[in-house]
Parts: C-alpha cells; structure tokens; sequence
C-alpha cells in the first residue's frame, strides 16, 4: 500500500504516533476499498508498524487482500466489544482525525474504550498526499470531464422554452450514467434559469425555461472515484445588455486566472486575477466566491483558489477556476474549468466552448 507508506512519512514529520481514518475518500484512497458512513462504524487505526481495521462483520470481504490486522463485530454485540479489544493492547497519547469526516460516534468509542483522549486534526496531512496527482489520477479525471461533456452535449437540444429545470437535471443525470458515470455522482446537477441563476448554489425547480433567460448548469462525472466540476451558462434567444457585459467580464476572468495559474505562483494571486477583471468591469459586488478549488477524489478540496491565500501551486495539482457574477433579480453566469497543473501552464481538462451559446 504506497499510498500509506506516503502518509506514514507525513505522520514521522508531524511527530503523529497514530491516525485513524473513517469511510470517505481518504479511506478509499489509502486502501481503494470503498465503504460508507453509517451507523455501523468502520475504523482504520495506522501506525508506523501496523495497520488495524475495526469494522462489521459483513464488511470483512472487503479488506481480505490488505496486509492489515482486523477486528470484526457483529450486529448482536454491537462495536464496542470490538473496541475494548483493541484498546487492551493499545493507547496512544494523541491521535490524528479526519476533522471534517469523523463523526461523535467514532470519537466516543475511541474515547470512552481508552484508546485515546486526545485528538489532533490531520487534514493538512492528506491534503499533502492527496493534492498531487499521479499520472494515472490525471487519467481519471481526464475521462470524468470526457463523460461530463459528452453527457451534456448529447440533451443540449432541450435546452427551449418549456422544459423545466427538473426535467433537465434529471435527463443530464441519465445521460451521464449512460455514458460511464459511476452511480455515485459527484452532487446533483444545477440547473438554474433567470432569476434563479443569481444564486450559485440553486436547486432545480418546476420553473420552465423562457426566452430571454440565461442558464446556468454545472455538473459533473465520477470515473474510478475522481470527479470533474464544470459550468457553462446558455441564452435563450436575446438576453439582456447588462447580462450580455456581464459574462464577456466572468469569460475574461475565467482567462485572466487560466493565463497566471502555473507552478510557484500564490494561490491568491489566481484568484486576484480573476476579481480584478470582474471589478473593472463593474461588476465586483457580485461576484461573491472564490475563483476555485482543488478537485480529486473529493469535489471541494485542497488547494482552494481564494482570496489572500498565500499558498504556492505545485505541478500535478488540480482545482477549478469558475469566476461569476450573480445579479438579483435579473441572473446569473460562471463559466467554470477544470485544471491541471503543469510546470509553466494551467492545462484546462475542460474542453467545451467557453463562448455564449444561443440556443
């Protein structure tokens, strides 16, 4: 497990004894077995020596090629026998914790079984292992974007006055499992039209599309556990001029962060370069996110493209740039890209036309 041998290397510089990770992507990406969180738990406690998992029986199957000891219970017992025998021959001092994963039930058990009292948080650690990708994540990621845009081009016929946003979303939905999706989506397609494009994170609803109206739709595909992010915004025949500015300002921006994106360069700044075309265009006060984030196995993840970030892009990572400009009571546009980092270059994985479509 190379990805573990990795992050015991982190654990030695962070002088971390022990870690215990729980159903998500780090787990998956630890071990590429896939669990979930639910009211069984499943634990993984690494060690620079060992490795145990405590989890339910009937997840067993699953770990039986890793080199891992394992500690099983059942539905009758319950976890906490299994627990307490894992806590007699082991205690630690401190142990780091996924902070944005782990639940109360996991920190209860490693608590009141006297595995540990003290938890530190280790998201820094997997947010170094993690954010650069192998040749093979960039694949992945690769084919995710390929799915997202073949998916979306084959319905954009039914993007006319009528359909529904629901309608939409659902039909995206089918076409991105047709073409080789995995069944768990990265999250639900936007869709959002007119007056509903001003909020960014709208849900679609039982509104009809109508002329004059911008769309926004953001989706994204799953290959092999990595997602691809993308937005588009979309007219219905004539729109109006202040919306018709506004989105030359969001695909300017859009370019102004692609062209300064490259290794060594601020986080921050990338994101600078995108404000400061949307504040000169007049249009600053509604653009109210950062440019981007970074994008794997998780759809919001290290590094995040935001203001005053001081940290340095590095080759091989990936993250979004999506500048937007939300006006209430009139509409919304992002035109978001997924990225890939190379040494003097942002290489956009996002193929599609970044030019208004009228459809």
């Amino acid at each position: 497990m190379k990805n573990i041998r990795q992050l015991r290397e982190l654990m030695q510089e962070s002088s971390l004894p022990s870690l215990v990770v729980v159903p998500g992507p780090n787990m998956s990406y630890l071990t590429g077995s896939k669990f979930h969180l639910s009211e069984r738990p499943v634990v993984l406690v690494i060690e620079q020596n060992k490795c145990t998992f405590i989890l339910p029986e009937l997840e067993s199957a699953k770990i039986l090629n890793l080199d891992v000891d394992c500690i099983t219970y059942n539905d009758k017992d319950g976890p906490v026998k299994a627990f307490n025998k894992f806590a007699k021959d082991n205690s630690f001092s401190t142990i780091g914790i996924e902070s944005r994963t782990i639940r109360h039930l996991e920190l209860d058990l490693l608590q009141t079984t006297g595995i540990t009292t003290n938890f530190v948080d280790a998201i820094d650690i997997f947010a170094q292992l993690r954010m650069s990708k192998s040749e093979e994540e960039k694949e992945f990621m690769i084919k995710a974007v390929e799915i997202a845009q073949k998916s979306l081009e084959s319905i954009l016929h039914k993007i006319k006055p009528g359909v529904t946003e629901k309608q939409f979303a659902s039909d995206l939905v089918i076409e991105l499992l047709r073409n080789g999706s995995d069944s768990e989506l990265p999250f639900s397609p936007i869709v959002a039209s007119g007056f509903n494009a001003a909020n960014p994170h709208h849900f679609p609803i039982d509104k009809e599309f109508e002329k004059g109206d911008l769309i926004i739709i953001d989706w994204g595909a799953n290959y092999e556990g990595y997602f691809s992010d993308i937005t588009r915004t979309f007219a219905i025949g004539n729109i109006d001029s202040r919306l018709q500015s506004a989105y030359s300002a969001v695909k300017n921006a859009n370019l102004a962060a692609r062209e300064l994106a490259k290794s060594g360069v601020q986080a921050g700044l990338v994101d600078s370069a995108a404000r400061n075309v949307i504040d000169e265009a007049g249009f600053g006060e509604y653009f109210t996110h950062r440019t981007g984030h970074g994008l794997g196995l998780e759809i919001h993840e290290e590094p995040y493209i935001k203001p005053d970030n001081d940290f340095v892009l590095e080759s091989g990572m990936t993250f979004t740039i999506e500048p937007g400009i939300y006006i209430p009571n009139l509409g919304g546009i992002r035109i978001e890209d997924d990225i890939y980092l190379e040494d003097d270059r942002a290489l956009s994985l996002t193929t599609l036309s970044r030019e208004l479509q009228f459809l």
